[in-house]
């Protein structure tokens, strides 16, 4: 490691995370249980693979044998994770002491309380978020310089992200989607009209662009084999009738829509709605019993066509999209009113002082993301890994938005991974807009020739990334990129702590 990188401090947050994982028994909830379940089938079972739980959290509670192992293993994990990224923002910047600074932000955010606690219950939003500290990791890599090395890095975090949690199979699909529509468009954009023989400028395209379109075909090919493991399983990736119970239910305007195209029991779910009250402060939830004979029909619909009538109905409601999020009372239940330290299992120490730091309430983040556009050098915002900073935490507000939707329960635990993704993606912004003058560490390294020339970065890249590149040294802002449950009118406690 350089000495930019404050080994003594990783070792530190590695026996933190390892020391609070081992003293006090991690938190069980009901989702630990189905996914203990899960586990016990062979390692080769399609139950376990295309079963009723994403995949991986089952088959780590398989391969370390019960709870508390699962528990300082995804710690290690996380450390693992967090530290591979600590070193690489630290060479974002010139060596010494803005390395140093850039690597302890990230330090510093990994053990913040908004992170770190998921390490002591036994879910999947600790693993998780190694693999999304994974992926920002690889994707600063490949925005350095394109391998295949790289690219498949890049893969594994991704295959993780969607193995662990069936909502971001969504996410990675839509910027999978996105990359290679911009990748072709970009293979084929003037080549028609430009001089010479056509297949002459699209291959030329193809040298600059196909960056684009082997990422973007990496994440949608991930998405889509987990899609197709989630589909055969019959778990719904957006749990719709918890939603549908809170946010359509309740308003007649909106069950006429989705009656209009193909829902059943319309009438009868306007009359169930008329007969609810809501408790004090909080939203009506419509909620059928299922189980009931009489909403046969309306079950069939959940299970054949209500995913896909409900993902219609949000891109055809684009301001309800932005809007809803924000009603008051708020449109979700069992959500512990949107306080994450409900999570927190006793007998463990949060360092409350680094929530404070790191995590600041919105209003900050916000005004701190507007500081990192304006203070931003010239230089600095055509800098590739400038553009891919932005486009993270882009993604990370697409996630929050997408998980609120899917989820009408526990909407700000499902939100976590969009969440963090944010404020990582504006924390590495403004600190790059405020270090970020001068060669960076890996452009110097690279100007001393002490890394071979397959991986080296070209340094006029930084100044002129509109310049096309041929070589295998291109440059790609690549993006970093839990079931359906029975509706509940108590917020969700640990089974055991």
């Amino acid at each position: 490691m350089g000495r930019g990188f404050p080994r003594r401090g990783l070792g530190g947050v590695g026996a933190y995370r390892i020391w609070q994982a081992v003293v006090a028994p991690a938190a069980v909830w009901q989702d630990s249980l189905g996914y203990r379940a899960v586990s016990t089938h062979g390692i080769l079972s399609g139950a376990l693979w295309a079963g009723p739980r994403s995949p991986l959290v089952p088959l780590l509670l398989k391969l370390t044998h019960g709870f508390a192992d699962y528990a300082v293993v995804q710690a290690i994990i996380a450390t693992a994770a967090w530290g591979i990224l600590a070193l690489t923002v630290s060479r974002l910047v010139p060596e010494g002491w803005r390395s140093v600074v850039m690597a302890w932000a990230v330090l510093g955010f990994a053990t913040a309380p908004l992170v770190v606690q998921w390490d002591w219950s036994v879910l999947s939003e600790s693993p998780s978020l190694s693999a999304l500290a994974l992926l920002c990791a690889s994707g600063i890599w490949l925005v350095w310089g394109f391998s295949w090395i790289r690219l498949t890095t890049m893969g594994v975090a991704a295959a993780a992200y969607v193995g662990l949690r069936d909502a971001d199979i969504w996410t990675v699909g839509v910027v999978g989607v996105v990359l290679l529509v911009v990748g072709l468009y970009e293979t084929i954009h003037g080549a028609a009209l430009g001089p010479g023989a056509l297949t002459h400028a699209i291959r030329a395209k193809w040298g600059q662009s196909r960056r684009w379109v082997l990422v973007g075909l990496v994440l949608l090919s991930l998405a889509s084999v987990a899609g197709v493991g989630a589909d055969a399983s019959h778990r719904n990736g957006l749990n719709i009738e918890e939603a549908l119970y809170v946010r359509v239910f309740p308003f007649p305007d909106r069950v006429a829509w989705f009656s209009s195209h193909g829902m059943p029991d319309g009438s009868a779910i306007d009359a169930l709605a008329r007969t609810t009250v809501p408790a004090a402060h909080s939203a009506k939830i419509v909620a059928p019993d299922l189980s009931d004979p009489s909403w046969q029909p309306l079950l069939s619909w959940f299970d054949h066509q209500g995913e896909m009538t409900y993902a219609f109905f949000l891109v055809t409601h684009p301001l309800y999209d932005l809007t809803a999020p924000f009603a008051s009372p708020a449109l979700t239940y069992n959500n512990a009113s949107g306080v994450l330290s409900f999570y927190l299992p006793v007998g463990h120490q949060p360092l409350g002082f680094l929530e404070a730091v790191f995590v600041p309430n919105h209003v900050v983040v916000i005004v701190l993301a507007v500081l990192a556009f304006l203070l931003v050098s010239t230089r600095t915002r055509r800098r590739r890994e400038w553009r891919f900073l932005v486009f993270f935490a882009a993604v990370g507000l697409f996630s929050m938005l997408l998980a609120w939707h899917g989820e009408g329960m526990e909407v700000t635990r499902h939100m976590v991974e969009g969440n963090v993704e944010v404020r990582l993606g504006v924390l590495l912004m403004i600190l790059l807009a405020v270090l970020g003058h001068g060669r960076s560490h890996e452009e110097a390294t690279e100007s001393g020739a002490t890394v071979p020339a397959s991986e080296a970065t070209d340094p006029s890249a930084a100044s002129e990334p509109s310049e096309p590149v041929s070589s295998e040294k291109e440059l790609s802002p690549a993006p970093s990129l839990e079931s359906a449950s029975v509706p509940m009118v108590e917020v969700e406690e640990p089974l055991a702590r």
